[in-house]
């Protein structure tokens, strides 16, 4: 039985790696000029086509503290959306230069796209925006963030985005994988365990 138990714990270790961990995005990875969609997607995100078409791109900001940045595009006057095909949990960005207070919109909606709520900048200037769990909306740390829009049509010179951080949710496949082989290893052990 002790060989059992070694064999489970070490699958439970080898399966960690499955484990989704924290993904910061500087958007750095790709060079200024880049329309971004789906160059994100092993990391857990993808962007969407803002209400114009166009995708999001990355480009240089010397307002914000960090550059490169994720921009609506036209550069900085537009909106996309942030999608999480497996959802999230804990996430947060940094935005500007918003020249204007209440001239950004941010909303937040789940995995079946209900809307969890609204958000704009209470500032000008550069703002930092976390979801902790979905803490500044509601006291739910249950639920998972499945999309969020940007929208900086308002602001006079347009914002964007950067360091974007989350947590993924491992994906139902993943779990099932996970589970399975778990599932398999002490079968094939206890098997063994009931020859002897």
């Amino acid at each position: 039985m002790k060989k059992l138990t070694l064999i489970l714990v070490a699958a439970f270790v080898v399966g960690l790696p499955l484990a989704a961990g924290a993904v910061t995005l500087t958007f750095d990875e790709f060079p200024i000029g880049t329309v971004v969609s789906n160059q994100y997607a092993p990391q857990g995100v993808i962007f969407l086509q803002g209400t114009n078409g166009n995708f999001p791109i990355i480009t240089g900001d010397g307002a914000m503290p960090t550059s490169p940045v994720l921009s609506p595009n036209p550069i900085f006057a537009g909106n996309f959306t942030i999608q999480f095909p497996s959802g999230a949990r804990d996430v947060s960005f940094i935005s500007g230069f918003w020249d204007t207070v209440n001239s950004g919109k941010i909303q937040v909606f789940d995995p079946v796209n209900v809307l969890l709520g609204t958000f704009t900048n209470t500032t000008t200037g550069v703002q930092a925006f976390n979801f902790d769990s979905l803490g500044a909306i509601i006291n739910r740390p249950d639920l998972v963030i499945g999309r969020i829009s940007f929208d900086s049509f308002a602001d006079p010179a347009g914002a964007d985005i950067d360091n974007l951080t989350f947590n993924p949710t491992p994906e139902p496949s993943t779990l099932l994988l996970l589970g399975s082989s778990l599932a398999g290893l002490g079968g094939f052990a206890l098997r063994r365990q009931r020859r002897k």
